[in-house]
């Protein structure tokens, strides 16, 4: 994890509501949408698997860091997911 997403953890763990531009520009952003769980290679662990924003198929989250108790985004090990809403 970069000291960036590591601060940004940090951020998240104290209750901080962020928005996509309050984030650290060397921080990945993407949005995925039909969302869903998914276990990880190494229990007990868990990722996320959707649909991407610009094209088909499905597409897999690393290892989720800390997510949204609404639901509405994550912080996983390869950038922030926010949910996109049909």
């Amino acid at each position: 994890m970069t000291p960036e997403m590591e601060r940004l953890r940090e951020r998240l763990q104290t209750g901080w509501q962020p928005k996509p531009d309050e984030i650290d520009m060397r921080i990945r952003q993407r949005r995925i949408r039909d969302w869903q769980f998914a276990p990880s290679f190494s229990p007990p662990e868990a990722a996320i698997i959707g649909r991407p924003e610009s094209r088909e198929g499905v597409i897999r989250t690393d290892v989720i860091l800390w997510i949204d108790a609404g639901l509405r985004w994550a912080l996983c090990e390869d950038g922030m997911w926010w949910w996109l809403s049909e």
